[in-house]
């Protein structure tokens, strides 16, 4: 069952939601239920986080023509979010520029996995319109141009369960990190949105996925190891007798690879993916270590 809210009918509903948020909890999470789903041309859907009466963050289905390639006709299937009322309210993500017709920037929000770190090491933007997928048919000849790390175009792997890092700022001026839970589906034409939480502590990091307690991960012991790549390969050589968990992501915060270590030394083999920095993230336990790392 769809469930569809206005941007008017949602800002009533999200009081209550909040208001019914543990007041011991360092986290404040709030689970939409049932799950908000856009699956319809000129739907829309609103996030007032810090209740003032205007949403911080905005969701919306379009379906439009436009012009793309230097006066090209196009029709355009797109999913946006954008970041609004102020300024200082932004969405994690990676850019794009096209020069023709005078130069205009694209903002794509991460799609982020379960775990990774919110916090001002991301690259944060405030525009308005943030393509999850945009989809770009031209009508006079065969062609698609696919845009959006949310996009299943290349892969044919739909993305479910994955966040949006957002950064807000509420009525007194303070600064917070958080994340929205949502799902992209039917090759980018469908928008769900599960649930979001926010870091009640300004400017304090939260993880991914966390509903319930501050994690900071500045005070997390540090994991003694020695993390370098040469060439194609990660080698990683550890200084404790118990297994680790290993993860490699590249800088849109796609998984790359996850597995356990169990011996002192290892060497992971990068040559299948493309040339460029990652993230090596170690965890045993209370101790953690990343480390940034280029593969060539």
């Amino acid at each position: 069952m769809t469930n569809k809210f206005s941007l008017l009918q949602y800002s009533t509903a999200a009081v209550a939601l909040l208001g019914a948020t543990a007041a011991s909890s360092q986290v404040i999470y709030t689970d939409i239920d049932p799950d908000v789903i856009l699956d319809e041309p000129n739907e829309l859907f609103g996030i007032d986080l810090d209740d003032d009466g205007l949403n911080d963050f905005n969701f919306f289905n379009e379906s439009f023509s436009t012009t793309v390639f230097y006066g090209d006709l196009a029709n355009v299937k797109a999913l946006f979010v954008g970041a609004f009322d102020t300024m200082q309210n932004g969405i994690a993500g990676s850019t794009g520029f096209l020069s023709g017709g005078g130069g205009y920037t694209y903002y794509w929000p991460y799609a982020l996995p379960n775990g990774n770190v919110v916090d001002e090491n991301l690259n944060f933007f405030n525009s308005n319109y943030q393509s999850l997928v945009a989809i770009k048919y031209k009508t006079d000849v065969p062609f698609i141009l696919p845009q959006g790390n949310w996009t299943s175009f290349y892969t044919g792997i739909e993305h479910i369960n994955q966040y949006i890092a957002i950064r807000f700022v509420d009525t007194e001026n303070n600064r917070r990190y958080g994340w929205i839970r949502c799902s992209v589906i039917d090759s980018g034409r469908t928008l769900i949105i599960h649930d979001y939480a926010y870091e009640m502590q300004p400017d304090y990091p939260i993880i991914a996925g966390d509903t319930t307690s501050y994690v900071n991960v500045h005070e997390q012991h540090t994991l003694n190891a020695t993390v370098y790549s040469f060439g194609n390969n990660v080698f990683i050589n550890l200084n404790t007798n118990s297994s680790v968990h290993l993860r490699i992501a590249d800088l849109t915060g796609n998984l790359i690879v996850e597995r356990k270590l169990n011996t002192q030394f290892s060497i992971i083999d990068m040559g299948n993916y493309s040339t460029g920095m990652y993230v090596v993230n170690l965890t045993q336990d209370d101790k953690q270590l990343t480390k940034k790392i280029i593969i060539n």
